[in-house]
């Protein structure tokens, strides 16, 4: 395989961290072209002193100019660009092979989008992107020839046992039928024992404290809430092209089984593996072969018993709301998606309750429209609009 040029979005974050360590252990095989991030300028600097990019990006005109003294000190040769449109940039460049998208939340839709226009192997992380945009991505992958690889851990596990399916970037619809059930785990997150009423008075410290994996703090506090997993099963039946009725979830704390699918003689794959997210991530950087991590034990070899059950009736309303998006279909997955990345900052904030991220979601979903999304100027019009009519729900109720 030749030396491949990547573009990490994301770099800073736990998946760029994870991602760079991976690379490092395979330095013959990728070379970092460019690295995004949005903030944290003393971490992507490093990243830059260890890794040379051609490129780093940043959002602002100020954080860049910071970027730029420093590497000038160091006498760094790194070009440093800011701006949305400079994402998009180190995306569509000619001399990139392969695209992680690992930036949190709705900023990524661009850039994601952006790659796949332009035919390149994306890793994708971002979920969002593909929730609200999701039929125009796989449209524009397969007019382009761009492979789509899912990162986080239960949609890399279905890839990994589906992809004997896979023509270009959908499951060849010839073999579709084969598959009877997808299913994927949910480790329930930290208050999976909690009653009710005890939730309402859970803060945003415990709930980004997520009992398996290291994670962000927006996607702790959607794993505690399952809306994470709700927009897991939208991700899953638009990368798949599977109908939401044949997708399950099933509650396992162990987070050892990532996900099982049931074939239509009956047969049943399962994919286990340790709580490190550089195994998906190598997966994806190696596919369609594998890198030779060198991993020592497995973890779960020393644990006595993996429990799955069933989700109760009710048991977590995001979940729930997630699956009546997809009833809905049009822009019903982008809707409610937005309102989630208000409630969850406004939860982070200390601004409204655990309790009440379902509440607003559930609000926002009731007083829209819904129509058909046509392109991703539109996709982002949703999106603006949602977020704006959800702040504008919680400053009139809740402060």
């Amino acid at each position: 395989m030749k030396r491949q040029n990547i573009t990490i979005h994301g770099s800073t974050g736990t998946i760029g961290k994870n991602t760079l360590s991976v690379i490092a252990k395979a330095s013959n095989q990728y070379k970092v072209f460019a690295l995004s991030a949005k903030s944290k300028i003393n971490t992507l600097f490093n990243q830059i002193k260890k890794f040379s990019p051609k490129y780093a990006v940043v959002i602002s005109k100020e954080k860049a100019n910071q970027l730029s003294n420093l590497c000038k000190e160091n006498n760094l040769t790194t070009k440093i660009l800011f701006g949305a449109d400079s994402y998009d940039r180190v995306s569509s460049d000619s001399r990139v092979d392969c695209v992680l998208s690992g930036i949190s939340g709705t900023s990524a839709l661009r850039p994601t989008y952006t790659a796949i226009q332009s035919g390149k192997k994306l890793l994708l992380a971002n979920k969002e992107s593909l929730i609200m945009s999701g039929e125009l991505m796989i449209k524009a992958a397969l007019k382009s020839g761009s492979q789509i690889i899912p990162i986080d851990s239960e949609h890399n596990a279905l890839f990994q046992i589906l992809s004997p399916l896979f023509k270009t970037s959908k499951i060849d619809l010839r073999k579709r039928d084969e598959i009877s059930k997808i299913i994927l785990t949910a480790s329930g997150g930290p208050f999976l024992n909690f009653k009710r009423k005890d939730l309402r008075y859970v803060t945003p410290d415990e709930a980004t404290k997520h009992p398996n994996w290291e994670m962000g703090k927006k996607i702790s506090v959607d794993s505690a809430t399952m809306m994470n997993k709700g927009l897991e099963i939208i991700e899953a039946s638009i990368l798949y092209g599977i109908d939401y009725s044949k997708i399950d979830v099933l509650i396992h704390p162990q987070s050892i089984i990532h996900a099982l699918v049931t074939f239509s003689d009956g047969s049943t794959i399962s994919h286990l593996s340790n709580h490190d997210m550089k195994i998906p991530i190598s997966y994806a950087l190696s596919w369609p072969k594998r890198f030779d991590r060198k991993i020592g034990k497995q973890y779960f070899s020393s644990i006595d018993k993996l429990t799955l059950r069933q989700v109760k009736k009710r048991e977590f309303p995001c979940l729930d709301m997630c699956i009546e998006s997809i009833k809905i279909g049009k822009n019903a997955p982008t809707i409610i998606n937005a309102a989630n990345e208000v409630a969850v900052e406004h939860f982070l904030d200390h601004s409204v309750k655990f309790t009440d991220i379902p509440i607003i979601i559930k609000t926002i979903l009731d007083r829209s429209r819904f129509v058909r999304l046509k392109n991703i100027d539109d996709v982002i019009e949703c999106n603006k609009e949602t977020r704006k009519l959800t702040t504008k729900l919680i400053e009139s109720r809740w402060k």
